[in-house]
């Protein structure tokens, strides 16, 4: 469902000059290769993990196959087609950067139906949040949602139009760890093609049925049926 073949990423970062006009006429760059060269692939129904330090690439490959950036070098495919064609065929969850607070979370769900051109999007709005237990907090500003509500909503919205993959970055960063347990036994349940990135060992290890290890931008190593090994080992020594 998806493919990634030779993906490379690299950026023009800028390098601090000699004093302050150095930094602000003259300004100078480096290339930092934030993915390098790499290669994998999601059946449908599975669950691959990303998991790596901060800077291993994770965000970038999940941005890349999204679409909002575009690839140095490489390509992903989602069904067999190039990923930037198919948007409409992908959910995506950015932690929750893609809601806004001073709106209700209805408002939130129902401007993205409409975007997705979602006919009937209130009976299904009011569908996702039951099942996702923020139904009652529906007509609240998303401002006083607590950090769990705001996942559970973005979550929501990236499920409106019912896709056949979805690209995960971090859904349980810095929640507690009931919150934390809920969503991922919502992701379990969804039965989807998921690309998900993760920090947390036990998280990629309960959700995913293989392990990318990324470093640097490359893959280090990957783990099949973490499930029954001790992955926690292997994961240190390759960081």
């Amino acid at each position: 469902m998806i493919e990634v073949k030779n993906l490379t990423k690299v950026f023009q970062v800028k390098k601090k000059g000699h004093g302050i006009f150095g930094s602000l006429l003259y300004p100078k760059y480096k290339p930092f290769k934030a993915v390098d060269n790499v290669s994998f692939t999601v059946k449908k129904g599975e669950i691959l993990g990303l998991l790596g330090p901060n800077g291993a690439g994770k965000t970038t490959i999940i941005k890349i196959i999204s679409g909002l950036l575009q690839p140095t070098s490489g390509s992903a495919f989602i069904d067999g087609k190039l990923a930037e064609n198919q948007q409409e065929k992908i959910g995506l969850v950015l932690g929750s950067t893609m809601i806004y607070n001073r709106i209700t979370g209805y408002d939130n769900l129902e401007y993205y139906a409409k975007l997705y051109g979602i006919k009937n999007y209130d009976s299904r709005i009011k569908t996702l949040c039951k099942q996702l237990s923020i139904k009652n907090w529906l007509n609240e500003f998303v401002e006083n949602y607590s950090n769990g509500m705001k996942m559970k909503l973005t979550l929501a919205r990236a499920l409106l139009h019912n896709p056949d993959v979805l690209l995960l970055d971090e859904p349980t960063l810095g929640l507690d760890i009931k919150i934390s347990e809920e969503i991922r036994d919502k992701i379990l349940a969804l039965r989807k093609t998921i690309l998900l990135t993760t920090h947390y060992i036990e998280e990629t290890k309960k959700l995913s049925s293989r392990i990318i290890i990324l470093k640097n931008g490359k893959i280090v190593n990957t783990i099949k049926n973490p499930k029954r090994i001790d992955i926690k080992g292997v994961i240190l020594n390759e960081y």
